[in-house]
């Protein structure tokens, strides 16, 4: 008996050795998707398409184009609370600051707020470069901005905006510039073409790249719809870039377009520009801001009903007070760091389409105020481009990380964000939004198509990487929509009226199994620029607050 116990005990024991290094080895082996995985020297290597799109290079996303570290500007006026209306005493040291000569740096100087709770009752403005409105602090102790009025518009979405930042203009076409891009075909990831005649284009010029898309593009599209209210109308879509490169006629450009340029669908073409009305290095940064409302005004009703659970819950609803904390536009190379939002009915920060390599970080929205049905809640709004959103979070809000409209074309990124009690989905949302990157961002997640409304197709050639949470990618006609290692039902219960389920279903890899890297983003800053890069942002070892 007992050399029977011994001789079962070694063939237990053989099996363990056996498997144990499988296992493990299962557990160590990276999983690297089809579509991008190292080089043995860890250099990502892309895999096109027939068409030869590839995943686009995000990584140029954010001030300075990425993985530069946001500045700390010297304080130049330093101000504490006072009673009654602060909005005259700030917008007065902000203008001083405004007026001083900038450094070899472009910085003027930050206006510090004191401690303290700040009553404003009128929008506060930064329209000069250089200039940092700066707190002590995001908490309930730090730094308070309190809005304080009634607005009743039907335009509060772009009028009632706490903080105000941004130039008069952003781009400035040079007349009899443009050159017609003659490549049938310039892939999604592309940063290199050919047009007509380049003599007139020189290494450093800001430039537009230009693709058209005509009525053959919106028939394609199937948003050649008889309502009217519904129906796209050909539009072109403009990526704003710097020539890194030209040789004969073929142009190199500092950062990749993120939807094709074909001549089926309009061609594409080439243009100079200028931007001198367009500001710079402007920073918000360690603010609180708290919005007014009326707390007679509840409701118990929730809107389009998608979320069942939460009808009849009776909330503040009031939206006749400030719909954005701050709104952000005809700017570049500028952030807004440890800012916290509570009661706006819109967004916590709003970023136009004359925006460019801006940075949000470290943010947070509570407790927003509003109906919790269409055109409230969208917290995180994202309308430019080369922007990045890293280490924020949203609570209550409907479409939480979200990008809006065609000139929202990417690189565009959500990094290691994430939402609480979401009403919504955060999503590419309305109109053909493209190259949008969601990073490790645990929420409800959709690119997808609707119908019977104008947003048609929402987003295209977008890419979730590690995310969490419910989703829904689909692909559109002549694009594609991308999921890696994406851990949740795909499937949404949001807006659930809108969505048409007979369309094809994006590229989806490695469902509910997380991939490598463990971020795309980083690990293509990190391929760019170098580890310091990663860390200039406030990563070590490729490392997420979300997990």
């Amino acid at each position: 008996m007992k050399s029977q116990i011994i001789r079962i005990f070694f063939v237990i024991h053989g099996i363990i050795a056996v498997l144990l290094p499988v296992i493990v080895s299962a557990e160590e082996t990276p999983n690297y998707t089809s579509r991008i995985f190292p080089d043995p020297n860890g250099k990502l290597i892309y895999i096109p398409d027939d068409l030869g799109n590839t995943i686009p290079d995000f990584s140029h996303a954010g001030y300075e184009g990425g993985g530069v570290a946001l500045p700390y500007v010297p304080v130049k006026e330093t101000l504490w609370p006072v009673a009654g209306d602060n909005a005259p005493l700030i917008q007065a040291a902000i203008d001083r600051v405004s007026s001083m000569p900038p450094d070899a740096d472009g910085f003027r100087g930050a206006v510090l707020l004191k401690q303290g709770y700040y009553k404003l009752e009128s929008q506060l403005h930064i329209s000069a470069s250089g200039v940092v409105l700066r707190g002590e602090g995001q908490g309930d102790t730090g730094t308070i901005l309190f809005g304080y009025g009634v607005f009743d518009s039907p335009d509060n979405r772009t009028t009632a905006n706490l903080i105000v930042v941004g130039g008069k203009s952003c781009w400035d076409e040079q007349s009899g510039s443009a050159q017609p891009i003659t490549d049938d075909y310039v892939p999604v990831g592309a940063n290199i073409f050919q047009i007509k005649d380049a003599k007139g284009f020189r290494v450093g010029d800001t430039v537009l790249v230009v693709r058209h898309g005509n009525q053959d593009w919106i028939d394609e599209l199937g948003m050649n719809l008889e309502n009217k209210e519904w129906r796209w109308d050909p539009f072109s879509i403009k990526f704003d870039r710097i020539i890194t490169g030209i040789e004969g006629n073929i142009v190199t450009i500092d950062a990749p377009i993120v939807c094709a340029i074909e001549n089926r669908w309009g061609g594409g073409e080439l243009v100079k520009y200028t931007d001198k009305e367009r500001i710079s290095q402007v920073g918000i940064e360690n603010l609180r801001g708290l919005s007014d409302f009326d707390v007679s005004v509840r409701t118990k009703e929730y809107g389009n009903i998608d979320r069942q659970p939460y009808i009849g819950e009776e909330y503040y609803s009031d939206e006749k007070h400030y719909w954005n904390f701050i709104a952000i536009d005809n700017t570049k190379n500028a952030w807004i760091r440890n800012v916290t939002g509570l009661h706006f009915a819109y967004s916590l920060i709003g970023v136009g389409e004359g925006t460019k390599w801006i940075t949000v970080q470290d943010c947070s929205s509570l407790e927003p105020v509003s109906g919790r049905w269409g055109g409230k809640r969208f917290t995180y709004l994202i309308q430019g481009q080369l922007i990045l959103i890293q280490r924020c979070s949203s609570d209550k809000g409907r479409h939480s990380f979200v990008l809006s409209g065609p000139q929202a074309c990417g690189p565009n990124v959500f990094l290691d964000c994430s939402v609480t009690v979401p009403y919504s989905s955060s999503e590419p949302h309305y109109k053909f939004v493209t190259g949008a990157l969601y990073d490790n961002v645990i929420a409800p997640l959709t690119a997808r198509f609707w119908q019977k409304i104008v947003i048609g197709w929402a987003g295209a050639n977008c890419v979730f990487w590690n995310c969490e949470g419910q989703y829904l990618i689909q692909k559109p006609p002549a694009a594609q929509n991308y999921a890696f290692g994406h851990i949740g039902i795909h499937a949404t219960v949001f807006n659930t009226y809108f969505q048409d389920l007979t369309k094809e279903n994006g590229y989806i890899e490695s469902w509910d199994r997380h991939v490598d890297p463990q971020s795309l983003y980083l690990e293509q800053l990190k391929n760019r620029l170098g580890e310091d890069a990663v860390k200039n942002i406030g990563y070590g070892n490729n490392s997420m607050k979300n997990r």
